[in-house]
């Protein structure tokens, strides 16, 4: 049993020492009328205003679109590194194309990135290996140590919208000949 709980703790120091991470699937609210499950790959990244996240390329937003949903997804990362805050930022992004690919939208319109940085603070405590001055080994209780950690907090809310590509542009439907 104490091996047990000592690999736990080792487990979790590591973790602790490469950077938790974690993603929510977050929440969708359906305002609009669903469709047949597409594919993540379907699915058009647009942002409202442009900018937001400079990874994604500014397309310009269609004239005409049809709403299914509101998206919202959150993470956390312990690591500063922007490069970590950008990972994050497109595996939450990833995921909210997932969802509204689920709900037969082929486009999601991101309006809001917040990343928020705040300490978390991580007790462990367990048991240690010692020498006895005779030569024998056993172990005792280790005292609580207490570690603080900066993570980062990104969430994004998008759009779920449908695109009827005969009329996006225009907000007409083309005429058949």
């Amino acid at each position: 049993m104490k091996r047990l709980i000592i690999g736990v703790l080792i487990t979790a120091g590591i973790l602790v020492q490469t950077g938790c991470e974690t993603t929510s699937s977050g929440t969708t609210r359906v305002t609009g009328k669903t469709r047949a499950a597409l594919t993540e790959w379907d699915v058009d990244i647009y942002q409202n205003p442009a900018g937001l996240l400079s990874w994604v390329p500014d397309m310009e937003i269609p004239v005409k679109f049809e709403e299914i949903a509101k998206l919202e997804s959150s993470g956390t990362t312990a690591s500063n590194n922007p490069s970590a805050i950008d990972d994050k930022t497109m595996q939450i992004v990833t995921d909210l194309k997932k969802n509204a690919a689920k709900l037969g939208a082929n486009g999601i319109v991101i309006r809001e990135v917040n990343v928020v940085e705040d300490v978390v603070e991580h007790r462990s405590s367990g048991y240690e290996r010692v020498r006895y001055p005779d030569g024998s080994y056993g172990e005792v209780e280790a005292p609580i140590r207490i570690s603080y950690q900066r993570v980062y907090k990104v969430t994004i809310k998008a759009d779920s919208v449908f695109l009827d590509w005969n009329t996006v542009w225009t907000g007409e439907p083309t005429k058949k000949s």
